[in-house]
């Protein structure tokens, strides 16, 4: 190629350089200027428009300073001087640009040292910058407010790229690894986590790339302190902004403290605090199933009902420690004879139960009774103490004894009762001849259940007397079920087994709120100058243990405006010998709010003169064997003498039950005994007929005895 030919172009855009500037002038979409001597020169009419005046108010007029706001007139000034110095050829900045108006704009300026007509000027183009600034300020306000949100998110939150590496996270992220996020960002969970744990984490990153969206698991994630949490994992991909997957932004959840209260809950709810033993609703779930495998496959299930003989000894005489190191024991003793497909449970107190699945006959079942009972009978040392018991034991078998579980259960519960009976330290095998007083039992426990529904409790009264002034100042409230084929069904038959079923706690709920009822009424009623009637529950131990009625009890006494005094709770003397903690709790709110607690049968066949001492009792009751015999046995007359003197010493007053005779009357009004309760006083009656006689509540004449 010539030289001539290689400047073609460039003489052809010399030959039409005028025309070609022009045009580029003429530019309606940047301002063009020519600066000379400080002032503009020229300037085109999309420059002139951009500022708010005419090309003539500008050319030869005003300098670029005078369209230079305030703020950043120093910095164009700078770079005006250093092309007009030739220090430099060319510059590119940004100012704001100020209006006729006085209102200001951002722009950008491109500027060219040149001359012009023979000496020094720049060149230049001006654009209009606002939108561009704006939209900027816009999108770098948004992203520095996500970047402070996610600062602030108390979980951890992470980001990575497509490759599954990491791009940054937060504070709590780096709190929670233990690491600031310059140590990880460019790596992957390969250079930060256990392989085994990193592998998981991958697997999951990979298959959220795959397909793009949400995901959610959980994991275990190794924290700062080297410990394993439980996390949730919640992840979401995000695209660039040319719609190409971006990677993927993860919040860590922390689950670990609620796995620990969900395992705690679960073990509270199927699991027995003392022993670890599964309690009575799990054994219930296994059992169940096991049953049906047992029916699908037709094999035979074996109960086994375990008592410990003479336990409540071990526990009175060597301290509950001791009784509880002792279950503890017993239950892994029972546990050692046992498959693993096999079940025992602590069933309450010192009774423990035992499913054994698929054994071929009631002699497989019996090798493993006897075991259990040897294993029991050997000796038990129990922190420097020795202890001995044995045990009886309930053999029921399916399909031989019974056909469903709760007759299973019954069986096996009887068959322990059977060998107790028998002389304890053995077992008893359910038998037929059993089977029509377990389908009455069984019977009666079904009407039992709908006994409430239907209406068909009632309570009776039994007036309790001032033996001083003869007049009635208490009643005991005794539950009475009418049965609609049964008639009168003794309290004796149907309390135990409304405990067992788990009924006694509303039966007692509607005990109390009708007995407030008619408290409330017969205070209405009595006598002006007499004192008020006070009106004594008994309160089984089942509903202490596993009720909640000292909460709801009081807030129905409030809500009807009973006084609490116008209450009096009977516990059983064995109730207060193996009270724990949450006993004494759950009775000393009752007696703050004004609630008087009776101690009931003080004296058969335990010792609670300490238990008087640890807790404050209001009254004791001498169990009417010792008042009944006390006028033909000097020991028992003795006993309620002294029973008498000792509740005394101690502030507490003293209920005889019992009394049948004007001598037991007498003799005990002598003793100084507070109040007396028996036939001869009143039997006990309807709520229509006891009303009746607070109203008259004349001194009592003797009554013939009634067998209830």
């Amino acid at each position: 190629m010539t030289q001539s030919s290689r400047n073609a172009p460039l003489d052809a855009l010399r030959h039409d350089a005028s025309t070609l500037l022009l045009a580029l002038f003429d530019n309606a979409l940047v301002g063009v200027y020519v600066i000379q001597d400080g002032l503009f020169a020229y300037v085109n009419e999309t420059l002139a428009r951009l500022f708010g005046y005419t090309q003539d108010e500008v050319c030869g007029r005003l300098g670029p300073l005078d369209l230079t706001d305030a703020d950043t007139r120093e910095h164009a000034a700078r770079e005006i001087d250093k092309r007009v110095r030739g220090e430099v050829r060319a510059s590119f900045y940004g100012f704001k640009g100020t209006r006729k108006d006085g209102s200001t704009f951002d722009t950008e300026v491109f500027g060219v040292a040149t001359e012009f007509q023979g000496r020094p000027a720049i060149i230049g183009i001006l654009m209009d910058v606002s939108k561009r600034v704006h939209a900027e300020k816009e999108a770098a306000d948004q992203l520095a407010f996500i970047r402070g949100l996610v600062e602030t998110i108390p979980n951890p939150v992470f980001y990575k790229d497509a490759t599954g590496e990491y791009l940054g996270c937060n504070k709590a992220f780096e709190a929670f690894l233990g690491a600031s996020r310059e140590s990880f960002v460019g790596k992957s969970v390969f250079d930060l986590s256990p392989k085994e744990l990193a592998e998981r984490y991958h697997a999951a990153d990979q298959a959220l790339f795959d397909a793009p969206g949400t995901q959610t698991y959980e994991a275990q994630v190794k924290s700062a302190d080297g410990s394993y949490r439980d996390v949730i994992f919640n992840k979401a991909t995000f695209n660039r902004a040319d719609g190409e997957l971006g990677g993927l932004v993860g919040v860590i959840l922390d689950i670990t403290e609620r796995k620990e209260l969900e395992a705690r809950i679960r073990q509270d709810a199927y699991f027995d605090s003392l022993t670890g033993l599964p309690n009575r609703r799990l054994f219930e779930d296994r059992v169940g199933e096991a049953f049906k495998l047992a029916k699908r496959h037709h094999t035979k299930l074996a109960l086994l009902f375990i008592d410990l003989d003479r336990f409540k000894e071990v526990n009175d005489t060597q301290g509950h420690h001791i009784g509880d190191q002792l279950l503890i024991e017993a239950g892994q003793r029972i546990g050692s004879c046992l498959r693993e497909s096999d079940t025992v449970a602590r069933w309450s107190g010192d009774e423990f139960i035992v499913a054994l699945s698929d054994v071929s006959d009631a002699g497989d079942a019996t090798r493993v009774v006897e075991e259990v009972i040897g294993q029991i009978s050997r000796p038990f040392h129990l922190s420097g103490q020795f202890a001995q018991v044995t045990a009886s034991v309930g053999l029921a078998m399916y399909p031989d004894d019974c056909d469903n579980i709760e007759a299973l259960l019954s069986c096996a519960d009887q068959g322990m009762y059977a060998a107790k009976s028998a002389g304890r330290n053995g077992y008893c095998q359910f038998v037929p001849a059993r089977q029509a007083a377990a389908r009455a039992r069984r019977d009666l426990a079904i009407d039992l259940r709908d006994a409430l529904s239907r209406h068909e409790f009632h309570l009776h009264y039994q007036p309790i007397i001032d033996l001083k002034s003869g007049h009635i100042v208490k009643a005991e409230a005794l539950l009475r079920w009418n049965h609609p084929s049964l008639g009168n069904v003794p309290p004796d038959r149907f309390i135990p087994l409304a405990e067992e079923m788990g009924l006694i706690g509303p039966i007692g709920d509607w005990v109390f709120q009708q007995a407030c009822q008619d408290v409330m009424r017969w205070n209405q009623q009595r006598p002006a100058e007499h004192a008020m009637v006070q009106v004594s529950l008994n309160k089984s131990p089942r509903q202490i243990l596993e009720g909640t009625s000292e909460v709801h009890w009081l807030d129905y006494l409030n809500d009807l405006g009973v006084p609490a005094d116008y209450l009096n709770i009977e516990i059983t003397e064995g109730l207060l010998l193996d009270a724990s903690d949450e006993v004494f709790r759950k009775l000393d709110i009752f007696r703050r709010a004004g609630v008087e607690i009776s101690l009931d049968d003080f004296g058969t066949g335990y010792s609670a003169m300490s238990y008087l001492k640890t807790f404050a009792i209001d009254n004791i009751k001498i169990d009417r064997s010792f008042v009944q015999d006390m006028l033909s046995s000097p020991s028992d007359q003795a006993i309620v003498e002294a029973v008498i003197a000792m509740a005394h010493k101690l502030g507490v007053r003293v209920v005889a039950e019992g009394i049948e005779s004007e001598d037991h009357r007498a003799l005990l009004i002598r003793e100084q005994c507070d109040f007396g309760q028996g036939f001869l006083i009143g039997r006990p009656m309807p709520v229509a007929e006891f009303m009746a006689r607070i109203q008259a509540d004349a001194p009592a004449r003797q009554v013939p005895r009634f067998e209830i």
